[in-house]
């Protein structure tokens, strides 16, 4: 294993910017268990990266401590926990390190970890977890080889005895986010996924609810039918035959980004669970909200391109803020409308989303009439002036979208 000295350089890397909601996590939920010297090198390597190309500049690690006021031997072990746990990912080449700085779990993904969640409450009692977990309820560098030497999480922390693993994934799941086994027209054929999965490899009957419910999530945002969703569950099992919540949702989407090239080379039509079943038009865009899964939605707006980016964006409403479905996929479009057809970053939706949220947009229907009613402010404001002919949203456009051949008059 190679070893860090004062003069070796590296270079940061990251796969985002952390939201609010993520500092946070950091500090409630991944501080007890790696300590305040690890956030701080994980919060100071975020720190050198420049926000426009999530890429840092060469530094020495010698200016690491400087900035942190340790020994390199320090940053090194401070260093193994943040790999451990999922946050850091390091790379080595013949002269120098890579950083890739990872996102941190949302809370209801991290509680719902069993391993995570286990050493949180071993950590901080779990009295403090519940009241924790009670302010979550609302709510590439060097190209040359390198090899991957981060530290495993069971070479890090030492191994724990298992308790109250119901409590926390309740307690989250008592929140305010739905289930996905109510979602109308919306189900995953648990009997077939049984059937098809040895018992020997995982019995898919004794999967908890929380898992159940972010396989049936995934399923919904990445248009997975069961046969892919069985290799995403198979893949998705470490040495032990557990699933974490962490790794089905890495798995959905390299299996969505895989699909997704192969589809740009082989235009044949995939069809998943969540894809219309029929040809027919929706009855009206309450219906049509409601029955589209944001794929499918996301692909109609922007000619059949969709990134696995914009469906994290969805996942991460569904988990973090807990809107409806429906109310997402109304979201999604009005806001890829009144952005020019662009989708902004998670930060911007989250703002959005935590704010429709307060006003208690719970449904398609509210949604729809909350959006009449800010294009009504909108012209009042602008009444008595003139106001040249622009594509601003309204709920017309979309209209015309679901209906085209009533335009070719």
């Amino acid at each position: 294993m190679e070893r860090i000295k004062r003069n070796d350089v590296f270079v940061v890397s990251a796969e985002g910017l952390c939201s609010i909601v993520d500092y946070q996590v950091l500090s409630l939920l991944y501080q007890p268990i790696i300590g305040q010297s690890a956030l701080s090198l994980y919060l100071t390597l975020l720190s050198l990266i420049d926000r426009q190309n999530l890429v840092s500049e060469e530094y020495l690690h010698s200016d690491l401590e400087s900035l942190l006021n340790m020994e390199v031997k320090q940053i090194e072990e401070e260093r193994y926990k943040l790999e451990a746990i999922g946050l850091l990912v390091t790379f080595f080449t013949s002269d120098s390190f890579t950083y890739e700085i990872k996102m941190p779990l949302s809370a209801r993904s991290f509680v719902n970890d069993g391993i995570l969640g286990e050493y949180l409450i071993s950590n901080i009692t779990k009295t403090r977890f519940k009241k924790i977990i009670k302010i979550f309820k609302v709510k590439q560098a060097n190209q040359r080889q390198k090899y991957n030497i981060s530290k495993a999480f069971n070479e890090v922390f030492p191994n724990i005895v298992k308790v109250y693993k119901e409590d926390y994934e309740s307690a989250l799941l008592s929140g305010k986010s739905q289930s996905f086994r109510n979602m109308n027209g919306h189900e995953v054929d648990w009997r077939f996924l049984s059937d098809s999965i040895s018992e020997e490899i995982l019995n898919v009957k004794s999967l908890t609810e929380a898992v159940k419910n972010k396989i049936h999530q995934l399923a919904y945002v990445y248009d997975l039918n069961e046969i892919e969703l069985k290799e995403v569950i198979i893949k998705s099992l470490d040495d032990n035959h557990q699933l974490s919540i962490e790794n089905l949702a890495r798995n959905a989407r390299n299996f969505f980004d895989k699909r997704q090239g192969e589809l740009n080379e082989n235009k044949d039509n995939h069809q998943g669970i969540y894809q219309d079943k029929s040809l027919e038009k929706p009855e009206s865009l309450e219906d049509y909200f409601e029955s589209i899964s944001p794929k499918t939605l996301l692909a109609e707006l922007n000619d059949g391109v969709v990134l696995t980016s914009d469906l994290k964006i969805a996942e991460r409403l569904m988990d973090e803020v807990g809107l409806n479905t429906g109310v997402i996929n109304v979201l999604l479009a009005y806001v890829y409308k009144q952005k020019d057809n662009k989708l902004p970053g998670y930060a911007y939706f989250q703002k959005v989303g935590l704010s429709w949220k307060r006003n208690k947009i719970n449904s398609v229907k509210t949604a729809l009439q909350y959006i009449k009613h800010i294009d009504s402010m909108k012209n009042k404001k602008s009444s008595g002036y003139y106001k040249p002919e622009k594509t601003d949203v309204n709920i017309e456009w979309l209209d015309e979208y679901l209906n085209p051949e009533g335009n070719e008059s």
